[in-house]
């Protein structure tokens, strides 16, 4: 069922990336992608308990892909900053971060961390390939290859720290950027629903990093053994967060909310700036029964330029 679920999501998902030209939510495709192939190769692996492949493939396909996800999330993440925030506070003290860096330095962290998970997870992957015993188990390689046990760790500390880091940071923006409502150019209701896509999908990611942490095995008789020890807890900790990451990625996908411009794979953000001076405020109201309403602009209203 899990196969069946993350393989039908992944097809709305690619089928969205291409239909409203999203070309910067590449790192989500790969990571719905990552996940589909991962539960698959669960499911084979399941069926056909001698044949090692699968289950290693789906062991480090389901531990890596939601770094893809969280590098999607810092991309609209920057997209949604670079067309909502005012030009005056584009700012490292309005943000917590640098805005021309949001992208780089939260996808660096988080590719240093896959690649350190990668390391760990081939070295226990390897450990278990090369064990003789029938009775061999991820849990038995963790404890006999420490090194790869210790690297995997690492990788996800850091992993939750980078999460955890720009969850705070995207739910900081999201509450003061109340105060930009009356500079805000009438794009109000787009950019906000997909600041909530990122809050959640953040938040849910960093729950996922949590329990993927406590759930290495330990060396002492600790209660955290329980976690490996019953499938429901992966199936409500590990792949129900990331299924309602890519839930929330279709129900809010940034090819709904942002104007074309923002969508392609690499941001012009001097251009950015241009477009949204040369929108004049005075012409985003519009005169109603109460006085002067702020519009209600579309995303192709912005691919236009400015109005005259």
């Amino acid at each position: 069922m899990g196969a069946v679920v993350f393989c039908l999501i992944s097809l709305v998902l690619v089928y969205q990336y291409i239909q409203r030209k999203s070309w910067f939510f590449w790192a989500a495709v790969i990571g719905v992608l990552m996940e589909a192939v991962g539960f698959i190769c669960r499911v084979v692996s399941a069926r056909n308990e001698a044949n090692d492949i699968p289950f290693l493939i789906a062991f480090l396909m389901i531990l890596l892909a939601p770094s893809f996800l969280a590098a999607a999330c810092y991309t609209a993440f920057s997209r949604v900053v670079w067309f909502s925030c005012p030009t005056q506070a584009l700012s490292f003290k309005t943000l917590w971060c640098f805005p021309r860096w949001i992208t780089r330095t939260f996808v660096t962290l988080d590719l240093f961390s896959f690649a350190i998970q990668l390391i760990g997870g081939a070295l226990i992957s390897g450990s278990y390939d090369h064990d003789p015993s029938h009775d061999r188990s991820i849990v038995a390689s963790e404890r006999k290859m420490l090194q790869g046990r210790v690297i995997l760790i690492l990788g996800l500390i850091l992993q939750m720290f980078c999460f955890a880091s720009f969850a705070v940071i995207a739910v900081r923006y999201f509450v003061i950027s109340r105060a930009f409502r009356e500079d805000d150019l009438g794009d109000w209701a787009m950019w906000r629903r997909l600041s909530w896509m990122i809050n959640i999908a953040a938040w849910l990611i960093t729950l996922r990093a949590v329990y993927r942490i406590v759930e290495i095995p330990h060396d002492k008789g600790t209660g955290l053994k329980y976690l490996q020890a019953h499938e429901w807890c992966f199936w409500v900790f590990d792949a129900l967060p990331i299924f309602a990451v890519l839930v929330v990625f279709v129900v809010f996908h940034p090819g709904r909310y942002l104007p074309r411009d923002y969508t392609r794979l690499m941001l012009d953000k001097r251009r950015a700036i241009q477009q949204k001076d040369e929108i004049w405020r005075p012409q985003s109201f519009t005169e109603g029964e109460g006085g002067a309403e702020l519009r209600t602009f579309q995303p192709e209203d912005f691919a236009r330029g400015p109005r005259v």
